[in-house]
């Protein structure tokens, strides 16, 4: 029996009396937003005073206060705001008064949750209160119940350690919830998905399901005549008896983890997004004592977001993408898409949406199947926001990752009335044309014009503009890249009145990146103005390079009738990766009638290198130039462009497979040096932390390393920083270069450029021979390829051999 069955067995007394009574303990309050997505945990509020934006009103800031970081929503009861932050040193639960933002007090329960893996630091559950208690949920597992208005502790558990609770990637997120005389929790521990506990010490009174669980939190539902705890969970959704923890109904909704809530959506409907791609409704029901879910539709309108749509009247309202949506709840149709606002959160108030966007800025728009309409907006925060405001006693209330503030509807200042200011004057060719263009009646004979006396695409003037264009038939279009950031899109202007689309910006003079555009929220579509096109595993990109890049030498096409090396095509089987791959080789021109031996490069993520970087092109016009022949292995992904091999536990498989069996595979087909000097090990991008790690770990197979953008997150940075040793004991010569426009994102927390910065600085200290490069370039073998000469010439120069 473990620890949770006698737990049950020693409380069954307990739940007895607890059911005798089921009256909620909830905040005295009727307008307060006790818990994670309000009162009925549904997002959806009805305020006592409708937003009143007459003439003169707008979004008034009542109150702003410095907080420290977390993802922790806020609750108000009992004229107090409760949320949880950190300080950079420590955790903790706060409580501010209401009306003014004063501190009542704060309560110091762990040490501050480090952000990593792109996350930032401190808590991510939301608070629950009630009319005595305040519980919450710490990110390493902590529950605890504090006095409402002392905030002293009444109890405490630990869910990982007293009941092998596991934690989630990125911490504990689940928020706790009550009905009646139980505290319901969905944490996800061995054969208990789902538990009931005593509010007044935290015991288990019951627990039920068998599933994992990732960030999810249980929401109380009336389904099918009766109340019911809905819990989705990883792979199942649950409906359960919340006084009894009896499994009502459950079923498989075939998504894999995910953040979301479910979301009440009409009579007996319950909307879940399960899995980043794809959404489902259910709607239970019930017959001769039996409940059961069915599905009424599942598609992938909304998908790829952290915000948990709401329902109101007919429609759920979300993001899917970056993209404010409306959806049909009826059929999972889509209804409209907005770029506006920008990427959020949002819930509902009175039939308006309150949203709060990543950016910092609050806005109140409509709730309607006509579209979104902005009726008043604020610049609430400086820094980002990634949690839903909430909503209480006719207030709004929202935070960042360093401020929290309260916020009205009510009369704000005005401007005072001043002469109109005169437009700038055009600096720039293309401004000029902009200011011709709209001043002019014939507008498409202007612009056939000034697009046919174009050089190229994108345009650009001076050494660091540059001018996107599109020209063509589009509701909404935008621009994404390179220049911007992952899942970015800027929108793209429109010259009025023409179907002509522009976005500006600034480079650095010798930047090279890739871009496209996005037609309609949801195509992307390469730039048809400019030829130079490259494939990616996102599909298709255009590529930009600013007037002072010159492509390098080693990529031009030989001339007619020089000897080229050939590619030698094997079959490797493994033991330890279970399988066979096809290996391909590079031979440089001369093996073949030598008997000479050669230095070995092994290429990880190898198909695409040799494919879409062109490394055999450059060998063959850099060997015997500036490089010394070099035997070069092209290791593909199993299956192709699976990047299994290159996380977790297959990684470990696949770097101890190429240093154990297909090194001496090699050695044994081919004429090589048989020595760790001669051997090097390359990675680029997803493939850079493979070839890094087989090096540390294995200093008697290869001597030297060269890694290209390696895809570092906080756990993989961690663990190459835990196989480094002492440099003298391990002599590895180590290349490493990065782009400033580099895979990353500027409102998460990561950055691959400055992860491979923090890693080669951290080898140099440790006394390693680092030669590290950082370039106005961005993420793909489009880039990578510009140096391939840098990588193999610190290694097999040909002034080396000569000496």
């Amino acid at each position: 029996m473990n620890q949770w069955q006698k737990q049950l067995c020693q409380h069954t007394f307990a739940l007895l009396s607890f059911c005798v009574s089921l009256a909620v303990v909830s905040a005295e309050t009727p307008n307060d937003w006790p818990n994670w997505r309000g009162p009925k945990s549904d997002g959806v509020v009805v305020q006592s005073r409708p937003f009143n934006f007459a003439p003169g009103n707008g979004l008034k800031l009542v109150w702003k206060k410095p907080l420290g970081s977390g993802y922790s929503s806020i609750s108000v009861a009992n004229g107090r705001v409760v949320t949880m932050f950190s300080d950079k040193k420590f955790d903790y639960v706060i409580a501010l008064d209401a009306n003014t933002g004063a501190e009542l007090w704060r309560f110091q329960f762990d040490s501050t949750y480090v952000g990593h893996d792109g996350s930032h630091d401190g808590p991510i559950s939301t608070p629950l209160v009630t009319a005595d208690q305040v519980f919450a949920v710490g990110p390493r597992g902590h529950l605890f119940a504090l006095e409402v208005v002392t905030g002293k502790k009444i109890w405490s558990a630990h869910l990982a350690e007293d009941f092998k609770v596991k934690s989630p990637t990125y911490g504990l997120g689940t928020s706790p919830q009550i009905a009646g005389s139980v505290l319901l929790l969905e944490a996800g521990a061995p054969d208990n998905t789902v538990s009931g506990l005593n509010p007044a010490d935290g015991k288990l009174l019951w627990s039920a399901g068998n599933d994992t669980v990732a960030y999810q939190s249980p929401v109380l539902m009336n389904l099918a005549g009766r109340q019911q705890l809905v819990c989705l969970a990883n792979h199942r959704i649950f409906g359960i008896d919340p006084a009894s923890g009896k499994i009502l109904w459950e079923h498989r909704h075939g998504g894999s983890g995910g953040t979301s809530s479910p979301v009440p959506a009409g009579d007996n409907r319950i909307f879940i997004h399960c899995g980043w791609e794809q959404a489902v409704m259910l709607e239970v029901g019930e017959e001769r004592g039996k409940y059961a879910a069915k599905e009424i539709w599942k598609n992938s309108n909304i998908k790829a977001t952290y915000n948990v749509p709401i329902y109101f009247d007919g429609h759920l309202y979300g993001y899917s993408g970056s993209f404010l949506t409306c959806i049909n709840a009826a059929t999972g149709e889509s209804v409209w898409k907005s770029r506006q606002p920008g990427d959020g959160f949002l819930i509902g108030v009175d039939g308006h949406l309150v949203i709060l966007t990543k950016k910092g800025s609050l806005h109140v728009g409509t709730a309607s199947a006509e579209g979104y309409q902005d009726l008043a907006s604020l610049q609430l925060f400086n820094g980002h926001s990634w949690t839903p405001a909430s909503f209480a006693n006719d207030r709004i209330y929202a935070r960042s990752f360093g401020e929290i503030a309260s916020v009205e509807v009510g009369p704000v200042d005005q401007m005072l009335t001043a002469a109109p200011a005169k437009p700038a004057a055009a600096k720039t060719n293309f401004e000029q044309f902009l200011a011709k263009v709209n001043g002019a009646e014939a507008k498409p004979a202007l612009i056939d014009e000034f697009l046919s006396a174009q050089k190229a695409f994108p345009i650009t003037e001076g050494e660091q503009t540059v001018h996107f264009v599109y020209r063509g038939d589009a509701n909404d279009l935008a621009l994404e890249g390179d220049l911007l950031g992952d899942h970015v899109e800027e929108p793209m202007k429109r010259v009025t009145g023409t179907d002509l689309f522009y976005f500006s910006a600034r480079l650095e003079p010798d930047a090279c990146v890739k871009y496209r555009f996005i037609k309609n929220f949801d195509k992307a579509i390469a730039d048809t103005l400019n030829p130079r096109r490259i494939p990616t595993i996102a599909g298709d990109f255009s590529l930009l390079s600013m007037p002072k890049w010159r492509e390098p030498k080693h990529l031009s096409e030989p001339s007619p009738g020089m000897e080229r090396g050939r590619i030698d095509t094997v079959r490797f089987t493994s033991t330890i990766s279970e399988g066979s791959r096809r290996l391909d080789v590079y031979l440089p021109v001369g093996y073949d009638k030598s008997g000479a031996r050669y230095p070995v490069a092994y290429v990880n993520w190898g198909d695409l290198a040799k494919d879409w970087g062109k490394v055999p092109l450059s060998l063959d016009n850099l060997i015997g130039r500036n490089l010394m022949p070099v035997i070069v292995v092209f290791i593909p992904q199993k299956p192709p462009q699976d990047f299994s091999e290159f996380w977790g536990e297959q990684q470990s498989k696949y770097v101890e497979m190429v240093a154990e069996e297909l090194v001496p595979f090699i050695d044994q087909h081919y004429r090589t040096v048989p020595s760790p000097e001669a051997r090097l090990n390359i990675g680029p991008g997803f493939g850079g932390t493979s070839a890094l790690q087989a090096a540390l770990k294995y200093p008697a197979v290869f001597g030297g390393v060269a890694t290209q953008s390696m895809f570092l997150l906080t756990a993989d940075e961690n663990q190459l920083k835990g196989l480094v040793t002492d440099a003298q004991k391990q002599p590895l010569r180590v290349y490493m270069d990065w782009g400033r426009y580099d895979y990353r994102s500027p409102v998460e927390n990561w950055d691959i450029g400055k992860s491979n910065q923090h890693i080669a600085e951290f080898l140099k200290e440790r006394g390693y021979v680092v030669t590290s490069l950082e370039v106005n370039e961005g993420f793909d073998f489009a880039n990578w390829r510009n140096r391939t000469d840098k990588v193999f010439e610190t290694f097999f120069a040909l002034a080396q051999a000569k000496n």
